[in-house]
């Protein structure tokens, strides 16, 4: 299972938990808990709100380093190329 995979099955765990939760707390009649509990969530998911500095990222650090040598070595190659054609 990928890094990517792991993450994707913690945020899915995550999310139903939270639902979970809500029902639970609608069920009992907490519905100013329930709501917090769904304001909550919709600012963490909500995509207006991609700016904000408490998003979870989540990058693959091997596979950002592989694209940064790849794209290191096409501008190596880039470079070579222009000063043969000067």
């Amino acid at each position: 299972m990928t890094e990517q995979e792991i993450v994707s099955e913690q945020m899915e765990s995550i999310l139903q938990n939270r639902e979970r939760r809500f029902m639970f707390l609608i069920r009992k009649e907490r519905n100013d808990d329930a709501i917090a509990v769904a304001d909550e969530f919709y600012e963490w998911l909500a995509p207006e709100h991609a700016d904000d500095d408490d998003l979870i990222l989540f990058y693959n650090a091997e596979e950002l380093e592989t694209l940064y040598h790849a794209k290191k070595a096409e501008n190596s190659i880039r470079n070579r190329s222009k000063k043969k054609d000067h």
